[in-house]
Order: structure tokens, then sequence, then C-alpha cells
């Protein structure tokens, strides 16, 4: 229940499935009563009177379906990386593409032609005397 790069822990006494227990945590209340709340549903699903399993083991079925759900999260967050990664290498790709472009147009716009080449009205303007 912390971030492990953090030193600022607080003991807090929580309360999940009618048990109190102290943590040290850096969460704030919200995030932690967030966590409390999300383990408290997963119990009521897991930990119930009808299934005939133990409660030691619906308790490691609950914690499989927990980890399972935090390593498709890490799944995910790895390809969405990957699929940042593609956009901005795409988008540095169009960047460099657009910026040649304009320059190849300004330099076009700004080329001086041979006067032979030059339209009637630039030749007059541009013959010697």
């Amino acid at each position: 229940m912390m971030d492990s790069t953090a030193g600022n822990l607080q003991p807090t006494k929580i309360s999940i499935g009618g048990e109190r227990i102290q943590v040290q945590t850096d969460l704030n209340s919200e995030e932690l009563q967030s966590i409390i709340s999300y383990i408290e549903g997963k119990m009521h699903d897991h930990l119930t009177p009808s299934v005939r399993a133990e409660p030691k083991k619906q308790l490691i079925l609950m914690a499989m379906e927990i980890t399972a759900e935090l390593f498709a999260t890490r799944a995910r967050v790895a390809e969405l990386e990957q699929s940042r990664e593609r956009f901005s290498d795409a988008a540095e790709k169009l960047v460099d593409l657009l910026a040649s472009e304009i320059e190849e147009k300004r330099d076009s716009a700004f080329r001086v032609l041979p006067a032979e080449d030059a339209p009637e009205a630039a030749r007059i303007f541009l013959s010697p005397g």
C-alpha cells in the first residue's frame, strides 16, 4: 500500500472484511478507501458460505483473480506505451516531411529565373540600360 519511492509512510488503521489492521501507507484516505472497497467487493464475490471450498482456498482464488487483473492491466499499459511510441515516431516523421515540403516550396518560390525564362515584364525590369 505504498509507493516504493515514497519516504513519508504513515501508520493507518483500516477495516477490511470485519478485521481491523494497521498498515503503513503514503496513500490519502480517498485512495485507501477505494482500495478497501475494491477488496471488500472481491471478498463479497469470493467468500460466500454457499461455496463449499475452505475460506483459505477462496482467498487464494480471490488473490489469483486480482493478480490476473493486475497482469492484464500491466500488459495493456505496455501495449498502450508501444502504440504511443509508434504514434510519436509517425508524428515526428510527418513533421520532418512537412518541414521539408515547406522548405522546398519556399526555395522554389524565391528561385531566380534566368533572364530568358523570365516573363516579359521582368525582362524589361532586369535588362541593363
